[in-house]
């Protein structure tokens, strides 16, 4: 198997770089960082959806600029912080556009 287990489907809203900087907790520095936001339709339990914007990392910022306003998928891990669910793209996870959306 050569698939994503889960994968992420949305539009591109915007492509930016995080300034690095010093960490207020533990003092440490870091470094600047590729970032995506991606907005797509979050089913609800009882039917409908509503809108969710997803900010993720990302190795390299020019495949996604590259696809700025349109619908792609992207395979995405998932991991529990607290009592929210945070995704993460693999290591040299790439975006696929999406066609007839």
């Amino acid at each position: 198997m050569s698939e994503a287990m889960f994968t992420l489907c949305g539009q591109v809203a915007n492509v930016y770089v995080q300034p690095g900087g010093v960490s207020k907790k533990t003092g440490e520095e870091y470094d600047p960082r590729d970032k995506v936001q991606i907005l797509g339709h979050l089913p609800l339990p009882e039917g409908g959806k509503r809108l969710e914007l997803i900010t993720l990392s990302v190795e390299d910022a020019r495949p996604f600029q590259a696809a700025q306003g349109k619908t792609i998928r992207v395979p995405v891990g998932c991991f529990a912080s607290g009592r929210t669910v945070g995704y993460f793209i693999p290591r040299g996870g790439k975006p696929a556009l999406v066609t007839g959306s």
